[in-house]
């Protein structure tokens, strides 16, 4: 999931070095799209945490029907 969203911020950046004349805004620009990439790669990172905590919890209390 980390690669789709590095694809995806890195398809913006290109798109506003398309768009985007000024090099200061452009940087601008860039900054606040790693600042959103950080952010999706952290709801990612909790996302999957919470989902392997669950995993681990329901997997101990879960019995073996024979």
């Amino acid at each position: 999931m980390k690669m789709l969203i590095n694809y995806f911020q890195n398809a913006k950046k290109g798109m506003t070095d398309k768009v985007i004349k000024d090099p200061e805004l452009n940087a601008m620009a860039h900054k606040f799209i790693e600042a959103q990439t950080q952010f999706a790669i952290m709801l990612l990172d909790n996302t999957e945490n919470m989902m392997k905590y669950n995993f681990d919890k329901m997997s101990k209390g879960a019995k073996n029907v024979k």
